[in-house]
């Protein structure tokens, strides 16, 4: 595998958007967004707006002058590019030929992406004021763990990694992420195990389950690392937990459609707890959260 270059990343990313790329080249960028947090980002915006446009647009044909424009960009980058190759005495290899290959192919993203982008910054705008609470509801961590539980609330998740000791937990959660984590003790209850789980487009985070076995109750803690989730930035807390749980007995409870989510901050790690009980009653078990 030959590790990618920004440029080639970066000409990569609408390709990759669209899902119009080999496995190989999607494997390839996806490696190198690991060492590039700017461009994860961008990957993950472009994501975003392709996602909120293609829900809550309808998909018309362009108009001509508009295919004009385009057209007309695509010449102009042609021949820049040709000017640029021409006074260049690069030699070629196998490998830079593949990706002046990709060049090429990229110049329709590349001019696309020069005159739709005012077009595209305007809609978000429209669609954020127009679209709140779906905004909210897509990229707040509370909202998409109460998703996720309601999606599979007749679901029995079985983790691959099943323990019953905390420590061992633990311990693989460093071992294979680098987390340093510690995973709650609840009362009255049985930890089952973990499995790292595909949050949201993309974000993976450790989700706990826990069984109280004398009423069949299962109960799931999802868990993040603040450093990490700075790296995706259309994820938040809900504002109102964050500004609340400070300390390590703090706790915050967000009811989402009947669905109690139960909030928390220990060290530098996020936690969102949800099941059908009651968010005060299930933060009781949770120690060392201070319910009085």
């Amino acid at each position: 595998m030959n590790r990618l270059t920004k440029y080639q990343a970066r000409l990569l990313l609408p390709a990759v958007v669209d899902n119009e790329v080999s496995e190989q080249e999607k494997k390839d960028f996806f490696e190198y967004l690991k060492h590039d947090p700017e461009l994860k980002r961008e990957y993950y915006s472009t994501l975003k707006v392709k996602q909120i446009l293609s829900e809550n647009l309808p998909r018309k044909s362009a108009p001509d002058h508009l295919r004009k424009k385009i057209l007309h960009r695509l010449e102009v980058e042609k021949r820049t590019a040709s000017f640029k190759e021409g006074s260049s005495s690069v030699k070629k290899t196998d490998e830079s030929s593949k990706w002046n290959g990709l060049l090429k192919s990229g110049f329709r993203y590349i001019a696309a992406a020069a005159v739709i982008l005012l077009i595209t910054l305007m809609t978000v705008q429209l669609l954020e004021r127009s679209t709140d609470s779906f905004s909210e509801e897509m990229f707040v961590i509370e909202n998409i763990s109460a998703q996720h539980f309601q999606s599979a609330k007749n679901v029995s998740i079985e983790p691959p990694v099943q323990t019953a000791s905390l420590q061992e937990a633990e311990s693989y959660l460093r071992d294979h992420y680098g987390m340093n984590m510690t995973i709650p003790h609840l009362k009255g209850t049985d930890f089952v195990g973990l499995v790292m789980a595909d949050f949201h487009s993309g974000m993976q985070a450790p989700l706990l389950k826990y069984i109280q076995r004398d009423i069949g109750e299962n109960i799931y803690i999802f868990a993040f690392n603040l450093d990490q989730l700075e790296n995706f930035d259309h994820m938040k807390r809900e504002e109102n937990a964050a500004k609340s749980c400070t300390t390590q007995t703090d706790y915050f409870v967000n009811n989402i459609d009947g669905t109690h989510v139960v909030s928390w901050l220990w060290d530098d790690n996020w936690y969102s707890a949800v099941s059908n009980h009651n968010g005060h009653d299930l933060a009781a078990l949770v120690e060392p959260l201070n319910i009085n």
